[in-house]
């Protein structure tokens, strides 16, 4: 009997990119933060999103270039509204009143991104839109408007050839710098929908355009995985969706993530997530109303597992002392 549906298949030929033993960093829209999240439960050596979450590919290429290039922030980088300081080159989860605190969290974390791309055997790269914003007063392209007058943005579009020519560059930084990484690309399946229907589609054409020809062009550093076409043709359905209708449920997020498992880990790899997982949901658990007695007796057997688990895998030991 038909199944009904277009069952979108794990990629072939890339089982092992992702295992314990090499960092993984991940940027682009908040789809790298749901994937990236679930890497980090498996314990996995996960960089998600150092700048925050970062949309089109101009912003994301940027942020990549200033990780390459040892870029240190200072004061010149930021600017003060409303009594709040905030970077154009970052996500509002940076912003603060005191600009030293701004720029002590924005350089950290671009450290710890360094660090894990020296070793780390991909980078995992997810485009939302094709639509950029640029500041009026000099053209610059931000990844975000920190809610600052319209008036002081220009809008448009990226044109496919763009993307492609601008993304070429930016893989032969990585590689060269990085020889042997793979750049994974992706187009999140969150729809945009202040540009309407028909514009959220374009924009999504356009991405897929680009990164289309980049997987072409450069298969051996280059690859694509189809999150956009499991959410749209093979689960292609409103119920995946939460409450806006824009954002994949967790559901949704989790069945592509599965089909992102099954792509670029082993079986060996699966069968390890599984143990972090169970020791994961007792790193987090929470003691509500449980004696001195029981408390201590879980974290005797948290610790203890902890130990079973580095002893067999000392890849581990990184993350869980972190």
């Amino acid at each position: 009997m038909s199944e009904f549906r277009t069952i979108v298949q794990p990629l072939e030929n890339q089982q092992g990119l992702i295992d314990h033993s090499h960092p993984v960093v991940m940027l682009g829209s908040c789809f790298s933060d749901n994937v990236g999240q679930r890497l980090c439960d498996g314990l996995f050596d996960c960089i998600v999103n150092p700048c925050g979450t970062l949309y089109n590919p101009a912003s994301i290429a940027n942020a990549v270039l200033d990780l390459l290039y040892d870029r240190d922030y200072t004061i010149d980088d930021l600017f003060q509204h409303e009594g709040v300081w905030h970077s154009f080159s970052h996500h509002s989860r940076f912003s603060g009143t005191d600009p030293d605190q701004v720029l002590e969290s924005i350089n950290e974390s671009a450290d710890r991104a360094r660090k894990a791309l020296s070793n780390a055997s991909a980078i995992i790269v997810t485009f939302g839109t094709a639509y950029l914003f640029r500041l009026r007063e000099n053209h610059r392209v931000v990844a975000n408007c920190h809610k600052m007058p319209a008036t002081m943005f220009s809008r448009e579009m990226l044109p496919a050839d763009k993307i492609t020519g601008l993304w070429r560059k930016m893989v032969k930084e990585i590689t060269a710098r990085y020889p042997g990484m793979k750049v994974v690309f992706t187009v999140s399946p969150i729809r945009h929908l202040a540009n309407g229907a028909h514009g959220n589609q374009i924009s999504k054409s356009t991405l897929l355009l680009g990164v289309d020809a980049l997987a072409r062009e450069m298969p051996e550093s280059v690859v694509y995985f189809p999150a956009y076409e499991i959410m749209m043709d093979d689960l292609r359905d409103y119920r995946f969706y939460t409450a806006d209708m824009t954002h994949p449920s967790d559901v949704a997020v989790d069945y592509i993530y599965d089909v992102f498992r099954r792509s670029f880990m082993t079986d060996d790899t699966r069968d390890l997530e599984q143990q972090c997982l169970k020791l994961s949901r007792r790193l987090k658990h929470r003691h509500i109303s449980a004696t001195t007695e029981a408390v201590d007796g879980f974290e005797a057997g948290t610790q203890a597992m902890i130990s079973e688990l580095v002893a067999v895998h000392p890849e581990l030991r990184h993350v869980l002392h972190q």
